[in-house]
């Protein structure tokens, strides 16, 4: 059996992968240098030593970074090999997520990583894997969700490792709170009249002249919302009225809305709601819906 590694996605920001490597596998100890910047989640205990540095003992405990190019070995712990889903990202989104912790990243864009590895807190390991499990059953995924999770979660764990290492917070340069909330003007403008189209973090960010990842930060700061949550919010409050009219198409109606399938928007539209589709049209008269209407805020 050889090493298996999988791409599940790969977008503009990042590329999803899994990894697993027998330890019968003739090249279980060097499967050579990495091929991106990657942050890795062990599902399965092994021993990286990568060059240069001390060797680590990986476990689901543990989130793993390597820079582009790294040279490293691996050692047997258990039979159950090395398994571990990989995130790479671009060299922007991580110079991004690391200059508020570490102004000097800017500096060393090639080798954007300091350390070997972080601690995973449980929030960081569940989210990646969910993500994964997205993606790996998803033919259409929203590219939205998916790369806002991923960010807020390279958030927490460079943030988590930084802090076990120096204990200290963000050194970087803040922007104003005016500046902040232009900004989310600014999304909110453009989310008003194109919540059906397909925007990704990295379409809407350049738009706003942001980086992705400052952009996400930003915004729930300020919402209390992620992008995709806020965009979901618009498309559901928005079908409201046209869900109460007999004649509309609710399948139609979910792709006009953005929704990638008819399941999809009525799973939506019942956590929001507490009812479905189908259910509140005949609850609720086209009047009532549109005087409700007028007391939901988005």
């Amino acid at each position: 059996m050889q090493a298996i590694d999988h791409i599940h996605l790969k977008g503009e920001l990042f590329t999803i992968g899994t990894f697993h490597c027998p330890t019968h596998y003739p090249y279980f100890h060097n499967t050579g240098p990495t091929e991106g910047h990657l942050v890795v989640f062990p599902r399965t205990p092994v021993c990286i030593t990568q060059a240069g540095r001390r060797p680590v003992i990986t476990d689901p405990n543990v989130v793993m970074f390597y820079n582009k190019g790294q040279e490293y070995q691996r050692d047997k712990i258990s039979e159950r090999g090395d398994t571990c889903e990989w995130f790479s990202f671009s060299p922007d989104v991580l110079v991004s997520a690391i200059q508020p912790y570490d102004a000097q990243v800017q500096g060393r864009r090639e080798r954007p990583f300091r350390f070997s590895h972080g601690p995973s807190d449980p929030e960081s390991y569940l989210q990646q894997r969910l993500i994964t499990e997205y993606v790996r059953q998803t033919d259409a995924s929203d590219m939205l969700y998916v790369e806002e999770t991923l960010l807020a979660t390279l958030n927490r764990v460079i943030e988590n490792s930084y802090r076990a290492r120096y204990g200290r917070s963000p050194d970087g340069k803040h922007t104003t709170h005016k500046e902040h909330l232009d900004l989310v003007h600014a999304v909110k403008t453009i989310l008003a009249t194109r919540y059906h189209e397909p925007l990704t973090v990295k379409q809407i960010a350049t738009e706003v002249y942001s980086s992705p990842y400052h952009l996400c930060r930003v915004f729930q700061k300020i919402t209390g919302l992620t992008i995709h949550a806020y965009r979901t919010q618009l498309r559901l409050h928005t079908s409201l009225e046209c869900v109460a009219q007999p004649g509309t198409s609710l399948t139609q109606l979910s792709h006009a809305l953005g929704f990638s399938s008819h399941s999809h928007f009525t799973a939506s539209f019942r956590r929001t709601f507490g009812a479905s589709p189908s259910t509140f049209r005949r609850s609720a008269s086209t009047r009532s819906v549109r005087q409700m209407s007028n007391f939901l805020t988005v």
